[in-house]
Parts: C-alpha cells; structure tokens; sequence
C-alpha cells in the first residue's frame, strides 16, 4: 500500500500539498478496502450457491454498479445475506466514494496547474526566471512570440517561474503553445528543482526592475542557486549596471545584457548567435561607436563600393541608406545593386567621425 502511494506521488507532475496527497491515499484505501470486499463476496458466493469463479466474478460487479442484468442472481438465503451486507450496505458506497474521490482529484490537478503548482517534468526546456515589474504579462508575450519566430525555438516549450500570475496565465500568452509555468520565488532552491532547471536548455533570468541597481543583487543570488544545482544550460542573465557584468559572469551567467524591454528580440539573438546581442546594445548608447546620418546623393555605384570606400578610408561602416524614389530605409542591400541613394547611414568611432562635404568626396 505504502509503496504503491510512493510511486503515484514520484509520478511526472508531482505536487508538493498535502490535499493532493491525502486524495491520492484516500482513493488507495477505499479500493484496497473495495477489492477485500469483492474477494470476499465472490469467496461466499462461490460457496454458497455453487458458482464458478466467472459466474460468482460476474454477479458481484453488476451488482455492485447496480446494472443488475438479472442473468445470475444469489438463489440462497445465505447467498443473499452475503450480497445485502457486503455488496448493498458496503460495496456500492464505498465504490461511490472511489469514484466521488476521483473526480476531485481530477479538478484538484486542474486547479493546480491553472495556477501554476504543478511541477512538470521537463527536458531540453527554457526557463525564465522572474518577470518584469511594469509590464510583465505583454513583455513576456513579445519574448515568447520572439522564440517562435526563430526556427531554433519554434516548438520548444518555455518554463516560467515567477510569483506573478497566482491564478494562472492571461489567455494572450496561453494561446502562445508550449508554455506552462510554476508560481514561485525564483531564489528558492526548491522551486528551481520544481521547473527542472537541471534539465533545461537555456535559463533567462530577467531583471526585476530594470530601473533598480539592487534588481542585479537579486539575480546574483538567482545564479548562486543555479550555480549550486550544477545547472549546465546556457544562462543569460539581465544587468541594470554595467559595473556589475563581470561579477554576474563570475557568479555564472554566460550571457550578460542590459534589459531593454522594448526589445526582447535582443534575449532570443543572444541564444542563435551568440556575441550578437553586445552589437544591439551598442545601438543604444554613445558609447565608443556612434550611428550617423550623411546626406550625400550616390546613383549607379554598387553598394559594396560605397561600403569598401568608406571602410578604407577609415570613415565607418555603412549599415543602410534612404532611398531616393521612396524615402525608405534600405538595410543590408545586397553588395552588387545600384541603389539611388540620398542619404547613407553608418557606424563610426566617436574619434573618426568625418562631416557631410568629407562623406561626399569619398563617394563622388
């Protein structure tokens, strides 16, 4: 008995509350006590009135689900007497209850993983640790819809493990597929060990205010837990200042960024191709390399000559232009077009960046 409840509570999807655990044990009992009463029942029977062990089975099971065929039925007075006292004042109740028990346990499993208490086993997994203080319920649907677009991440299914969603996920992320999540701390060892973090793939842990230096003591803590675990997913971890990278990586994280809410593209890039997201986050600052605009006309010169000219004259890297007709930016054209160009856009170091007349003589 006591083994037989061990193995349903170590089943995948465990849940750590004794309510679960005292229906499971309920449910247990009532058939063991069930299963003694039919054994019992067909015994008499099979004394009593001269069935085989099938005909006595028989009677005893359509009896007890009252279907009452009427095909077999108990002919003496101690064959009946067996029947009302086991089967009518023992057996029918207590199969109610198993059933009535049952249903319960199937609600309380609902219940449970609507609002995030049920601990699935999982594999190969992403897990995001934590969600952001303003926002968090759209953030997190802009960077779970960024890992589907992205043929790496398509179908693979996403943890979450925050405290934010107590009676379970807003239907905007749910339609999303694939994605499940646990209410918890993500500081508490146990609740890590609830999401399989062993296991995972790749571990986000997200800033809890980008606004709030003291967000990256957190998740300095979150990567000792992970670090104690002897987790070896690749963890990418959110930093508010920048002076605080290196002990982030120390601490573990392979992946250091600035969270950048607006663009949560930025966390996916980071995964498929890894050093990428340090050049996104270079566009948001004016930090060594600068983007500029030059307003210079260029016609009928393939674009991979008006890149090389401005990389060999030390005059930066140009990423896009304006086109003339339809004044839209073109990025990343391919090296052998033509475009019409009325404006260039590049990248350039703080201490090389040349004027729009020096621009104009390198492409005329």
């Amino acid at each position: 008995m006591h083994h037989l409840l061990r193995y349903f509570i170590r089943r995948p999807g465990k849940l750590k509350y004794s309510a679960r655990n005292n229906l499971i044990r309920s449910i247990l009992n009532s058939c063991l006590i069930l299963a003694v009463i039919f054994g019992l029942h067909i015994i008499l029977i099979m004394y009593y009135e001269g069935f085989s062990l099938g005909d006595a089975t028989w009677l005893t099971f359509t009896t007890a689900t009252t279907v009452g065929y009427g095909d077999i039925s108990a002919s003496t007075t101690q064959g009946r007497l067996a029947t009302i006292l086991l089967i009518y004042l023992g057996g029918i109740f207590i199969l109610t209850k198993v059933v009535g028990d049952y249903f319960d346990y199937r609600i309380s499993v609902r219940n449970r993983k609507t609002k995030g208490h049920w601990s699935w086993n999982m594999e190969n997994h992403i897990v995001i640790l934590n969600s952001p203080t303003h926002s968090g319920e759209r953030y997190l649907q802009r960077l779970i819809k960024q890992f589907r677009a992205s043929p790496n991440y398509k179908d693979t299914i996403i943890y979450l493990l925050t405290p934010q969603f107590p009676d379970g996920l807003p239907d905007f992320i749910l339609e999303l597929d694939n994605v499940i999540h646990y209410t918890g701390d993500p500081g508490n060892i146990q609740d890590l060990v609830s999401v399989c973090v062993t296991d995972a793939r790749d571990i986000i842990v997200l800033a809890k205010d980008e606004n709030e230096e003291s967000s990256d003591g957190r998740t300095f803590d979150i990567l000792h837990r992970l670090n104690d675990l002897n987790v070896n997913a690749c963890i990418l971890a959110e930093c508010v200042e920048d002076r605080n990278r290196v002990r982030l990586e120390k601490a573990g994280a392979n992946i250091v960024i600035r969270p950048i809410r607006a663009y949560p593209e930025m966390i996916v890039r980071a995964f498929d191709a890894p050093g990428s997201e340090r050049i996104i986050e270079n566009m948001f600052n004016s930090d060594d390399d600068e983007y500029r605009r030059y307003d210079v006309t260029i016609s009928n010169m393939p674009w991979s000559e008006v890149v090389t000219r401005l990389i060999s004259n030390d005059a930066g890297i140009a990423v896009a232009y304006i086109d003339q007709n339809s004044s839209e930016m073109v990025y990343n054209p391919p090296a052998h077009t033509k475009p019409d160009i009325q404006a260039l856009i590049t990248i350039s170091k703080d201490d090389n960046i040349l004027d729009n007349d020096d621009v104009k003589k390198l492409v005329s």
